[in-house]
């Protein structure tokens, strides 16, 4: 395996795990992240499916990208925007045939820390990879751009998730003490995975081009 193939595996699995975490999410019940929050709420009033709907908003973001943010994009922004909503519709299809019933509330804040956990590990490996932003992510950069950078990330990223939990909440999403704990861990989190596993996994390949160089 050469560095390009370990990003895609890394960016593939990353994104694999984004989508089962947001799966665990919903089935612990105790709210979700800011955008899944916002695509949970308006999908269950259209209707539709968290996958079929998170798709078409990610394509309508893609467009916003296109125009404002074209260099964001990679084959990591497709993977994204089309998989995550998917792989989370068959985790809960998958737990509704199990038929076990509703958890108790020390299940489900036990699912809801697992789901923290394999979000920020998947965010990790998808943003060490550097193989595209995904389309919500791009918001607070192009953001940022078009206010030529008068604000930080963190205000703009910020405003986008208040926004977000704002609208999921006006139709029907969960908000919970999930929300708050996975808008606080995941940041933390993610840079410990990011200095533990990902970009030791990647500087190997470094170390072995240098060294195959060097004979």
């Amino acid at each position: 395996m050469n560095k390009i193939q370990a990003k895609l595996f890394m960016m593939l699995i990353g994104n694999l795990l984004l989508g089962l975490a947001v799966g665990i999410f919903i089935i612990a019940e105790l709210g979700t992240d800011p955008f899944a929050t916002m695509n949970l709420g308006i999908s269950a009033t259209l209707g539709l499916s968290l996958g079929f709907y998170q798709l078409l908003f990610n394509a309508l973001l893609f467009i916003i990208i296109i125009v404002y943010g074209r260099h964001l994009i990679g084959l990591g922004t497709i993977v994204n925007m089309v998989a995550i909503g998917f792989i989370a519709d068959f985790i809960v299809y998958s737990y509704n045939q199990l038929n076990v019933g509703q958890p108790s509330i020390t299940v489900k804040l036990l699912l809801l820390l697992i789901g923290i956990m394999i979000a920020s590990f998947g965010l990790s490996l998808y943003i060490t990879a550097q193989l595209g932003v995904a389309p919500y992510d791009a918001l607070p950069l192009i953001i940022m751009k078009m206010l030529n950078e008068s604000i930080s990330f963190t205000k703009a990223r910020l405003a986008v998730d208040i926004l977000a939990v704002v609208i999921g909440s006006l139709f029907g999403a969960v908000v919970g003490v999930g929300t708050l704990l996975i808008a606080v861990s995941l940041g933390p989190m993610v840079t410990f995975y990011n200095k533990c596993i990902s970009e030791p996994f990647l500087q190997r390949y470094d170390v072995l081009v240098a060294k195959n160089k060097s004979i």
